[in-house]
Formats: structure tokens, C-alpha cells, sequence
């Protein structure tokens, strides 16, 4: 969680020690009913691990940058924007961009106004989606937590309901929908990577496996806000910064999905610029999919070998993340 101080406003739900016994399997499955209407069943495309220039292996890729908004945020969005009492004043949220994209498309979808915070490193791309679905943008500071600041500021003052980007039972259960499908796509995976940068994803995806798999977090050497703090044993603050810090730019991990992490035993490794890079261009070169630095963390530390696994194990790699211009890499290659 990228700040401490308390919430304003008393929508926040319970303390994350309480919190994180109503995040369970049996509350994602119901969740997802509820949710399921305004989302896609996201495709898996099976392959190999040789594909990627490593020794041969079974691999799936969950290919949730085609979700609406190219995101899995919009599963938390949708679920926050149904389960709760949405007042007059509308939503507001903070985000680094495609938690800020899906909480506008939700809002539109059900026609509740919406009021989006972003820093300024946000991504021209996900800027311009903000606005095109209607929501008040507004851009301030240099960072996720500058923007969390002010929109507590903001919902303070007019009374409106805060949508977490990660550190909410709601946002949670929304996003362990895509653990879910997954599940029934590729019953045989043993591991699941995710990208990880406040653990919304990577705890969802954890409560809804309930141990029946080994979960870890991808997380840039610039952004390791989880690998902190599983080594401080609570979330601590860590570096932000990097290609991917518009996604995975949490100060901290946050407080409920740490709690939800660590009773799962799930792991963390990081990635180098350099390898969340090659794996873009990777994904582009073998299969003709674009996604963006942060969608494409869990399948550099495949790539890279920050994750090596046994000969016959498959692995699910989750791709969440399109809400980018396409520079860093030649796309005519």
C-alpha cells in the first residue's frame, strides 16, 4: 500500500486481519456470477516452453490483456461498483493508469460518475482511455501515492466511495475470478506467474487456487514492493521506479493482500529491465500479441530463468496489460 494514514471515509471495509477470511474460494466463485455478465472469459493459447529458447516444458498463456480495458482491473472494478452502496457523489479512485481505466469503464457501463486520480507517469495511453470512457481525470504529483493522497482528499471532502486499486476485499475477489478460469482452462498447471505490484492480482489468484498450486509474483527490480516485504515479514516501503512503475509502481504491497500472500505461501522474484523488455519482444515475435512492460513481468522471469521449473511442470503465465503506445521494440520484426 503505497501510504499509511487511515481512510476518510468509513466504505473501506474491515481491517485487512478480518478482511482476509472473507477472501476465500466459495466468495470468489460467487463473485464471479455476479461479475460475469460485463466481462470476457479471457482465451489461454497453449505452447511451449521451447518457444522462449528454454528447455522444453509445458506452458499456458492467459491472455488477459484482452479482457475489457485490457486489463484484469476490470474484474475488481466491476465487483466494487456491484457489491457496494455506490452514494451520489459517485467513485473515486487512484491508480497508475489500468485500475483508473477500469474503474471508468465500470462506471460508465453502469452509469455512476467516476473521478480518477493518476500521477504523472501514467501513460499517454491510459490517460487518453480515462477520458474516453467519460470519467473526471486528474493528474497530479509523480507518483501512485501522490494520487492515492489526493483522492482521499477529494472523497473526504464530497463523500464519495473509494475504489482500492488492490488493498480491498472487493478489488480482490474480482480479481481472483481470473484464477477461476484459469483453473478450468488449464487444469493441469502447477504453477501460476503473475505480475505483482500492490498483490491485488497475485492474492486473488492465490485465494481462488487455495493452495492447489504454487503462485509467484513477477516483480521489477525497480518496483519490489513484495519482495520487501516478505523479507521485512509486513509491507514496508521499497523503491518505484522503471518501464513497468505505471502498473507495478506500489510503494508498498498492501496490507490485505500480504496477509492473503503469506497464508498461501506464495513466492516473489524479480525481474530486470532488460528482461521484461525481451519478453515483450518475445510475445510479439512468437505469437503477434503486444502488451505492456508491467503485463509482461510474470513472462520475463519465465523467459529470463528468475523462475526455473521442473521438466515436466506446467506453467501458467498470466499477460495482463495492453494499454500502450508500442515503443521500446520494433513491431515490424
Amino acid at each position: 500500500m503505497s501510504t499509511r494514514s487511515p481512510e476518510p471515509e468509513p466504505d473501506t471495509g474491515p481491517p485487512a486481519t478480518d478482511a482476509a477470511t472473507l477472501v476465500d474460494r466459495q466468495a470468489i466463485v460467487s463473485i464471479d456470477t455476479l461479475i460475469r455478465p460485463y466481462l470476457r472469459r479471457t482465451p489461454v493459447i497453449r505452447a511451449d516452453r521451447a518457444d522462449f529458447g528454454l528447455p522444453p516444458g509445458p506452458l499456458v498463456l492467459k491472455l488477459e490483456h484482452l479482457q475489457h480495458t485490457g486489463s484484469f482491473k476490470a474484474r475488481g472494478a466491476f465487483a466494487n461498483l456491484l457489491l457496494r452502496d455506490i452514494p451520489p457523489a459517485g467513485v473515486v479512485a487512484a491508480s497508475g493508469g489500468n485500475h483508473g481505466v477500469a474503474v471508468s469503464y465500470a462506471a460508465r457501463c453502469l452509469g455512476v460518475p467516476a473521478r480518477i486520480y493518476v500521477p504523472g507517469i501514467s501513460s499517454a495511453a491510459k490517460i487518453a482511455r480515462i477520458r474516453g470512457y467519460g470519467a473526471h481525470l486528474v493528474i497530479t504529483g509523480d507518483t501512485y501515492a501522490d494520487a492515492l493522497a489526493a483522492s482521499r482528499e477529494w472523497a473526504a471532502s464530497r463523500g464519495a466511495m473509494t475504489v482500492h486499486a488492490y488493498d480491498q476485499a472487493e478489488t480482490i475477489l474480482g480479481a481472483g475470478t481470473l484464477g477461476i478460469e484459469l483453473a478450468q482452462q488449464a487444469p493441469a498447471a502447477a504453477t501460476v506467474l503473475a505480475s505483482v505490484g500492490g498483490g491485488g492480482l497475485l492474492s486473488g489468484i492465490a485465494a481462488a487456487y487455495a493452495g492447489q498450486v504454487r503462485v509467484v509474483g513477477a516483480e521489477p527490480e525497480e518496483a519490489p514492493s513484495l519482495t520487501h516485504a516478505l523479507k521485512a515479514g509486513r509491507p514496508v516501503d521499497a523503491p518505484v521506479g522503471g518501464a513497468a512503475a505505471d502498473s507495478l509502481g506500489a510503494r508498498q504491497v498492501g496490507e490485505l493482500p500480504f496477509s492473503i500472500l503469506t497464508g498461501h505461501a506464495a513466492q516473489a522474484v524479480l525481474v530486470s529491465e532488460d528482461a521484461i523488455r525481451q519478453a515483450q519482444e518475445l510475445l510479439w515475435d512468437r505469437f503477434r500479441l503486444v502488451a505492456e512492460p508491467g503485463g509482461c513481468a510474470a513472462l520475463a522471469a519465465l523467459a529470463s530463468g528468475a523462475y526455473q521449473p521442473a521438466p515436466g511442470e506446467t506453467v501458467a503465465v498470466v499477460i495482463s496489460g495492453a494499454n500502450t503506445t508500442v515503443t521500446g521494440f520494433d513491431p515490424a520484426r
